[in-house]
């Protein structure tokens, strides 16, 4: 049975909270929504529901509370909240809460508030205060709500529906974004007003009645990609944007930033997306606004903020590296702008090696303070802890495989890509000399023949002679300055093959 239109909308909010926090705890003291948790299905998201004992409840998605990776999990409650006695707090505390006038507004599930949203871009704003009335007295249902949003549906987008093939404002808007090839049967069937109206309610925006199809679009897509920018930034925003037309409802916003987002996700779409994009950012001159970039972290708008990240990434681990950097890196590598321009993946990949080898060349030089002095144990700590040292030796070499590959402009574009990988290679050099430096100096003071290490000539007889009765043998024998790419080439070998590797 498909779904009401209030119950898509429902969805679609807890949807988004999924997206964004993975774990939501859904309150629901009207009991308003038991129906609907009945047939909620979401994406690679399990939806669990409290039936009289917390226990049980608790001992249901506890495994998925434990797991390595945050769970996407919905937990519907049909109580008050603070009738559970705190019993959901670890809950409440790491994930988001759901529930009746709960702030911000994208998280109130009272049924009225919900009904008025859903039904704003279907029927008529009195219409919608009166039902919303109706709600507050008992007198309606999401069952009710629903067949109410089906009726205004057939009498208000039908048209829309015959053109488009769906009068989902999200489905339309996409479909009238992308091209003009519904244009022609818009004007044939004089379905402006009501495309004119699916459009204002569901997007926020002011659509001129006098102006042409081709100019909404233009409008449309610019409020769009505007409202998503600025949905990140918040009050950070230039003053130079602050007369640009973007949504100022909830409702408009979270519509605007889920079109923006479904924009970029269809392949099918991209070239138009981009074109799009490029055209607003020429014209509002986006790439010479000093734009505060630690707010936009996530935001994949426009490409200059991809290239204001590259930049402020790379200033800031010329100063210090951290994980969070490294971390951030690796995260805009596989977004929109990095899988649409090679050279923007290839930039982040460069960031992110030099990245690990300073934060690799660091960890070292601290364990070298208090390095062990026996050759085993240095062995040991090369090769064969959780985070060998030879990493560093992996990482410096992915790092120059990685610049020898990259394009840099001849215009110093990179100047600081470039001064964060000489300062990464400096700082290999340095730290990878103190490591030899040691290891050179306590072997020439260990007593030899060493003891407590694999000696070469004893390979073959101790590690691998002994499987051959067994089936096939491969035995790689690798200088001992490539161990690390040896390493690199046994982890990828483990899927297929019982991979052993040992330091002599």
């Amino acid at each position: 049975m498909p779904q009401g239109a209030i119950t898509a909308h429902l969805v679609q909010l807890i949807a988004k909270q999924v997206d964004d926090k993975g774990l939501v705890v859904w309150y629901d003291p009207e009991h308003a929504y038991g129906a609907a948790v009945a047939e909620l299905t979401l994406p690679n998201t399990t939806v669990a529901g409290y039936d009289g004992s917390f226990l049980q409840l608790r001992k249901a998605i506890d495994p998925l509370l434990n797991d390595s990776q945050p769970p996407r999990l919905v937990v519907y409650v049909p109580l008050e909240r603070e009738k559970t006695h705190s019993a959901l707090i670890e809950l409440d505390c790491a994930g988001v809460i759901m529930q009746p006038r709960q702030q911000p507004p994208a998280c109130n599930t009272r049924l009225s508030v919900v009904a008025r949203n859903a039904l704003k871009p279907i029927l008529g704003e009195d219409q919608v205060a009166e039902i919303e009335r109706q709600v507050e007295a008992g007198k309606l249902s999401l069952t009710d709500l629903n067949a109410l949003a089906e009726q205004g549906i057939d009498l208000s987008t039908g048209v829309v529906k015959l053109i488009f093939g769906t009068a989902h404002p999200q489905e339309v808007a996409l479909a009238f974004l992308h091209s003009d090839q519904h244009d022609a049967a818009v004007s044939k069937k004089d379905a402006q007003k009501e495309l004119r109206h699916l459009l204002q309610a569901s997007f926020d925006i002011e659509l001129p009645t006098a102006e042409a199809l081709a100019n909404w679009r233009v409008k449309l897509a610019r409020h769009v990609l505007l409202t998503d920018l600025l949905a990140a930034l918040k009050d950070q925003a230039p003053s130079s944007l602050a007369s640009v037309s973007v949504a100022h409802s909830t409702g408009g916003i979270d519509a605007c930033t889920r079109l923006a987002r479904t924009w970029r996700n269809d392949r099918d779409m991209w070239d138009r997306y981009m074109t799009v994009a490029h055209q607003v950012e020429q014209e509002l001159g986006l790439d010479q606004l000093e734009l505060p970039v630690e707010w936009l972290t996530e935001n994949e708008t426009f490409l200059c903020v991809e290239r204001a990240l590259l930049a402020q990434v790379e200033n800031e681990l010329t100063k210090a590296a951290t994980p969070l950097l490294l971390q951030r890196a690796e995260y805009r590598r596989s977004r929109f702008w990095a899988d649409m321009i090679p050279a923007i993946q290839a930039r982040w990949a460069l960031i992110s090696s030099a990245a690990e080898v300073l934060l690799t060349a660091d960890r070292v030089a601290k364990a070298l303070k208090q390095a062990p002095t026996s050759v085993p144990a240095l062995v040991k700590a090369y090769a064969d802890d959780d985070e060998p040292w030879c990493l560093l030796d992996t990482h410096h070499r992915h790092l120059e495989s990685r610049k020898y590959h990259f394009e840099f402009a001849a215009n110093h574009d990179h100047h600081g890509l470039e001064k964060l990988i000489t300062k990464a290679e400096q700082r290999y050099t340095a730290v990878g000399s103190a490591l030899a430096k040691h290891f050179i100096t306590h072997f020439h003071q260990a007593q030899h023949p060493i003891t407590g290490l694999l000696r070469q000539q004893a390979i073959f007889e101790k590690q691998v002679k002994p499987h051959l009765s067994a089936g096939k043998v491969a035995y790689l024998w690798v200088d001992a300055l490539r161990f690390e790419m040896a390493r690199e080439l046994a982890q990828l070998l483990t899927d297929d093959f019982t991979v052993a590797i040992q330091p002599a």
